[in-house]
């Protein structure tokens, strides 16, 4: 397998959780497995990918087919190449964490990632670099130091690259935003120019993968879900509604808009929504309703 294949294979591997349990699924039948059957299936792959590309299966041509055989011949070869002992899988792993579920993991150089709710990385160790892709949600990540190594946080919008340092990345709604805690972090974004933050800055970048200017952020409101907690100063009850619902299986929503520009200061417990329904509902004299697929909040009926 050359440069390339390597690559394409590894890139595949790196672009779901799916594609990287499935490859290990295979490597596992594969070991099991005598040299006969080992080139019966790698065969049998390259027939089928045919066989539906003939049907009219796969119907995309020009680029993406090119793409696609390229990713087949690399899989073909790595499969047969595992067994030859040229080839090891790269060590892509994936982690993700529920809705209102919070994990730290460790990685392999010592470094943690800190998952918030309903987050998905990809992390790809290799010996230049340590990548992690964001797939969705947040998280935060403190990086041991090593200056020959860069730490990489890859997303659709930007990339992220530090040798050791402490920050966050969020990718909600299609806007990425960087937090830095401690050290040095550039942001390179898809579109534009590079921007290196320090501690207590941040930075947001759109969708267009274009960078907004740099901030200075409250890191004990925008990282207070590290300690289980939301803050809030001055914020709409909608806005609100919408960081809190990120936690919760059932969702809080309001009975009448109107309510939605209401501002909210406060501390609120992510892992007991009971007890953020009724203080919301003590501060603005509301009511609330509970239903089979949500919790609404309206006006208090006057008695």
């Amino acid at each position: 397998m050359d440069d390339d294949e390597r690559a394409a294979l590894t890139q595949w591997l790196s672009s779901s959780p799916e594609n990287a349990r499935a490859f290990a699924v295979l490597e596992r039948m594969l070991e099991a497995a005598d040299c006969h059957a080992q080139t019966l299936l790698a065969s049998e792959f390259e027939r089928d990918l045919t066989i539906q590309s003939e049907r009219g299966v796969i119907k995309r041509s020009g680029p993406f087919m090119k793409i696609a055989a390229t990713l087949a011949a690399a899989l073909i070869a790595a499969v047969i190449a595992i067994f030859a002992g040229q080839y090891r899988a790269p060590d892509v792993i994936a982690y993700e964490t529920a809705k209102g579920s919070h994990q730290t993991v460790t990685l392999e150089d010592g470094s943690a990632a800190e998952l918030n709710t309903d987050t998905r990385i990809m992390v790809d160790y290799e010996k230049s670099r340590r990548a992690v892709t964001l797939l969705s949600g947040e998280a935060f990540f403190n990086v041991e130091k090593d200056k020959s190594r860069p730490f990489l946080v890859k997303s659709d919008q930007a990339e992220v690259v530090v040798t050791g340092t402490s920050f966050s990345v969020s990718d909600l709604k299609g806007k990425l935003i960087v937090r830095v805690l401690t050290g040095v972090v550039d942001v390179i974004p898809r579109e534009g120019p590079a921007s290196t933050l320090l501690a207590g800055d941040m930075i947001e970048v759109g969708e267009d993968g274009r960078a907004g200017a740099i901030a200075r952020y409250d890191p004990s409101m925008a990282l207070a879900w590290r300690s289980g907690k939301a803050r809030f100063h001055d914020q709409p009850l909608g806005e609100v509604l919408d960081t809190l619902n990120r936690y919760f299986e059932t969702p809080i929503e309001l009975g009448d808009r109107s309510l939605a520009s209401l501002p909210v200061t406060g501390e609120f417990d992510i892992r007991d929504r009971d007890t953020a329904v009724t203080a919301l509902a003590l501060i603005f004299n509301l009511e609330s309703e509970e239903e089979p697929a949500r919790i609404v909040l309206k006006p208090a009926e006057i008695k």
